[in-house]
């Protein structure tokens, strides 16, 4: 049933109601039966190669089930704590499998600090909802102790994750949500690094990407090689609506 839901669009509400309802333990099981087994491979390497895609060591999370608009995992206990704490963009539905609650805490997220906020308690039937918007989560190997924590994510792609330093609370980095902003931010980075003449024309293919971070890096490559070229792209990155975009405009614009 999660599977087909997570073949379309999905609205939060309705799916935090139907995680409450549903046997999360079942479905759980249920993927899994799906997961990659040695019967589906011919080649030993083949198999651990599609077992690498859906693991995350790093994080000690198994993918269930990966659609276009969501994704489902289970992350396994383990006993250390990371320095930093990351933002997840988008929604994200915590829920408890085989009777094994677990406990959050909660940060409410500013542009630059996070603020410690409640503590809630994750149990079976008991789902959490989380706007990764305002909010970041956190479970501690104390809090933890023994349990599989289960996470339905729905992604912003558009969104950047945000890092932020687990003693001072305060933002570190960031890095672009989608592979593909990724992908971008350095090959413009590479071109310009290697004073590519080609480079303006690619800047000139990206400045109509939606991510803000490369539509603003493509405007400031085409800005080196063209000034009044660049200046006639501010109208399309303002219709990105990012406040953060519009204040580096101002100062080109200004400057116009």
């Amino acid at each position: 049933m999660l599977a087909e839901l997570m073949s379309k669009e999905i609205d939060p509400e309705h799916l935090l109601s139907v995680i409450r309802t549903t046997d999360m333990t079942l479905e759980v099981e249920k993927l899994s039966d799906r997961l990659p087994n040695q019967d589906n491979f011919n080649d030993a390497n083949a198999r651990r190669a599609a077992i690498l895609e859906i693991v995350n060591p790093q994080t000690y999370t198994l993918t269930l089930h990966c659609t276009d608009f969501a994704n489902i995992s289970i992350k396994a206990p383990h006993p250390a704590t990371a320095s930093e704490l990351y933002s997840v963009p988008g929604y994200s539905f915590l829920f408890a499998i085989h009777q094994q609650p677990f406990t959050l805490q909660l940060y409410r997220v500013t542009d630059e600090q996070l603020t410690i906020d409640d503590r809630v308690t994750v149990r079976e039937g008991h789902p959490v909802l989380i706007d990764g918007r305002h909010t970041i989560f956190d479970c501690t190997p104390s809090d933890q102790g023994q349990a599989f924590i289960g996470s339905l994510n729905v992604p912003d792609r558009s969104a950047d994750i945000s890092v932020f330093d687990r003693a001072s609370l305060h933002k570190v980095a960031w890095f672009p949500h989608d592979d593909s902003a990724a992908r971008y931010l350095v090959s413009l980075e590479l071109l310009e690094a290697a004073q590519d003449p080609g480079a303006a024309k690619v800047a000139q293919e990206l400045i109509y990407h939606y991510h803000p971070a490369v539509a603003w890096r493509a405007f400031q490559v085409i800005y080196q090689h063209d000034q009044s070229t660049a200046l006639q792209y501010v109208p399309l990155l303002r219709q990105l609506q990012n406040s953060r975009l519009d204040h580096l405009l101002d100062h080109y614009s200004e400057a116009a």
